[in-house]
């Protein structure tokens, strides 16, 4: 399957929970019961107001932020690949984080499970802080800091997931013969997976510790 048909059912997937979290999960009198005591009535209307003004552009920009998203992925996977074969394929590279970001979708997926049939009585902070199979859930986060949240959420089963996928794609993506070399070079998993964790652990380390820095600057 080509690249340009799996971003569109990537994208068509990702709609969908959009859509489903929006207008199953979300409705106006989960936003009066969860802020009703910080804002007004006139205040949560024109909060309502506002985000249906702007919905558009939500829908809008997703293709965009995904294209970011898989391009520094690639990017991050491709300076690794520098360092084993002084070369690489940014279209590969691509793929690769294209078909591991699929993995993503199961806890999107569990998340509208959750609310719709077991957690049936939630608040907007519930829906926010939600992550399956997360690190947050070994703490109760409304006694954490906020700069905490990010980081224990992004430490869940299906990160390690991606790990593994994006491991797995480099090591079935063939390397490109080097220099007078005829032959096509390949690398075992361990060491693509070491090939992962030195180049997109460390750019999500440091996405991390800014998104940690930003939280901490916000909240003084």
């Amino acid at each position: 399957m080509s690249k340009k048909i799996l971003f569109i059912v990537l994208m068509v997937a990702l709609y969908s929970f959009v859509f489903l979290n929006s207008y199953v999960l979300v409705s106006e009198n989960l936003y009066f019961n969860s802020l009703g005591d910080q804002l007004t009535y006139e205040q949560i209307e024109n909060l309502l107001a506002q985000g249906k003004k702007w919905e558009w552009l939500g829908y809008a920009i997703l293709p965009v932020v995904y294209v970011i998203k898989l391009s520094l992925v690639a990017v991050c996977l491709g300076v690794g690949m520098l360092f084993v074969n002084r070369q690489f394929t940014f279209k590969k590279m691509f793929g690769v984080a294209l078909v591991a970001e699929f993995v993503f979708l199961v806890p999107a997926f569990l998340k509208i499970l959750w609310f719709t049939f077991v957690q049936t009585d939630y608040d907007l902070k519930d829906l926010q802080l939600f992550y399956p199979l997360s690190a947050l859930h070994f703490f109760d986060y409304k006694t954490l800091e906020t700069w905490w949240v990010y980081p224990l959420q992004t430490f869940n089963v299906f990160e390690i997931i991606y790990w593994l996928l994006l491991a797995r794609g480099i090591q079935e993506a063939p390397l490109p013969p080097e220099g007078e070399l005829k032959t096509i070079k390949t690398i075992d998993f361990e060491q693509s997976l070491g090939l992962v964790m030195s180049s997109y652990g460390i750019g999500l380390v440091l996405w991390i510790a800014t998104v940690m820095f930003i939280s901490v600057s916000y909240s003084v």
